[in-house]
């Protein structure tokens, strides 16, 4: 995945990271699973493999966006992120999922 699709496919990442090298590396190390990435609806009980990418990968800067965090600190989470990829790109983008990740998202009673 290249910075054009990974902005393009997630509009919550402000425009002000869209130039940032880091944010390149991020969309190339972890395109595989910014693939199947879904954000959780509101009444989500069991997480799907895409919602925990989400999670982990996505909503840092989701949070960012929104002022509740510090741009240099959502640069410095992604900044690991890369790095852990990097150390170990198979076994550290298999330790981003929980150990009990529904195979779909499973939502509570009553939610559509």
């Amino acid at each position: 995945m290249n910075i054009d699709e990974l902005t393009a496919r997630f509009p919550e990442i402000p425009a002000d990271l869209h130039g940032e090298a880091i944010l390149a590396e991020f969309a190339e190390a972890f395109g595989p699973q910014l693939e199947i990435t879904e954000k959780p609806s509101n009444c989500t009980v069991e997480q799907s493999a895409g919602n925990a990418f989400y999670m982990t990968l996505i909503n840092p800067i989701g949070i960012y966006a929104i002022g509740l965090a510090k741009r240099e600190a959502v640069l410095e989470k992604i900044q690991a992120l890369v790095e852990g990829f990097k150390a170990d790109p198979d076994g550290y983008a298999a330790s981003l999922l929980p150990e009990n990740v529904s195979p779909v998202q499973v939502r509570g009673p009553g939610c559509e």
